[in-house]
């Protein structure tokens, strides 16, 4: 029989090692309970089975915004943003529609759908984003603003339509985009496009 003391306490019949993995393992639950709590309380996507319970947001409890673009190094992009204006939360999951359009309102580029790309997307893969009352989530769109094989300006459009993904709310925004490997990216939590 061994007797050791630990916090002014003796343990019997354990060693020093087994009582390290057993403190080990203590702190490594709260920690990661600890950072799952974090997460819900600053909106960040956790994956769980609560997220499957809740409604599709649907045509009608989003907002949908764009912000400016933004351009360097031969790349451009903007960050679409879905707010939910009502009173109850909902959730999207995959990827918006994005269609760059020319002065008649036509399409001229159907965006393509990429996990991620130079300017972001998602580091997780397709997720539900539960958005809740007053909250965001996004997706992040991006283009090269230059042909890359002969490196000639690409087309632009006058304009975007943009809807959320599961939704048929398309909205039309006046963002101009290339039509050179136009990507949009799927939806992640937040206002930043990129989780």
């Amino acid at each position: 029989m061994t007797y050791q003391r630990s916090a002014g306490r003796f343990l019997l019949g354990e060693s020093s090692a087994s009582n390290r993995r057993r403190f080990t393992m203590i702190r490594t639950s709260v920690l990661a309970t600890a950072t799952i709590a974090a997460a819900a309380v600053c909106g960040v996507a956790v994956p769980s089975t609560a997220a499957a319970t809740v409604a599709p947001c649907g045509n009608s409890a989003l907002r949908v915004t764009a912000s400016h673009t933004q351009g360097a190094t031969g790349h451009g992009n903007l960050v679409l943003r879905f707010r939910n204006h009502t009173s109850h939360s909902c959730s999207l999951y995959g990827y918006p529609g994005l269609d760059a359009l020319g002065g008649a309102g036509h399409v001229i580029a159907h965006a393509k759908r990429t996990l991620n790309g130079f300017t972001g997307g998602s580091r997780h893969g397709l997720r539900t984003i539960v958005v809740r009352p007053g909250h965001y989530a996004s997706a992040d769109v991006e283009w090269l603003n230059f042909h890359p094989g002969s490196g000639k300006d690409c087309r632009f459009s006058k304009s975007i339509a943009a809807t959320p993904a599961g939704t048929g709310h398309t909205v039309h925004l006046a963002r101009s985009v290339s039509v050179c490997n136009l990507q949009v990216h799927p939806t992640v939590a937040g206002r930043s496009g990129n989780g």
